[in-house]
């Protein structure tokens, strides 16, 4: 049990390391012929590896010493089949948004998760993908200015 803790945490320091040393990199190495924003992606990768780097720390700090009691509790076959098609619907989404974009890969995306956690009707599952797609689509492209894709076939 102390060896999976300690393999944790020295994985969640690594990538909080990796991180930061990207941060600084773009904090640091700036093109002067390029508009930055001042917060920049540099700077939010450097608070979520300090943030990572903090949970690597408490996590071991909290289990090393003294592991957690943990008691095996059967999964039954329905819950490992919805894990897996969650797991199937992600690869799905990263597969299709580089082809049909950032909207339409959400939309299905929503479709399919919504139908995997068994929300029954038809039409409210329609209308929570949409709301939900149109939603994230104003907010981080309308709003933030982020840049998603439009896929293949949408240029």
């Amino acid at each position: 049990m102390k060896n999976t803790v300690l393999i944790e945490g020295i994985l969640l320091l690594v990538i909080s390391l990796t991180g930061m040393t990207e941060g600084l990199r773009l904090v640091i190495y700036k093109d002067s012929y390029t508009l930055y924003d001042p917060l920049g992606p540099g700077l939010y990768a450097i608070f979520i590896s300090i943030g990572l780097m903090t949970l690597g720390v408490v996590h071991l700090l909290a289990h090393y010493r003294k592991p957690p009691v943990m008691e095996m509790v059967p999964v039954d076959k329905k819950m490992k089949i919805r894990l897996m098609s969650t797991i199937a619907a992600c690869v799905v989404y990263v597969f299709l948004i580089s082809i049909v974009g950032y909207l339409l890969a959400t939309i299905l995306f929503f479709f399919l998760e919504f139908r995997i956690e068994r929300v029954k009707s038809w039409p409210l599952v329609v209308v929570l993908s949409l709301v939900l797609s149109g939603f994230y689509y104003l907010l981080f492209v309308q709003y933030c200015n982020m840049v998603f894709p439009r896929g293949i076939i949408f240029r």
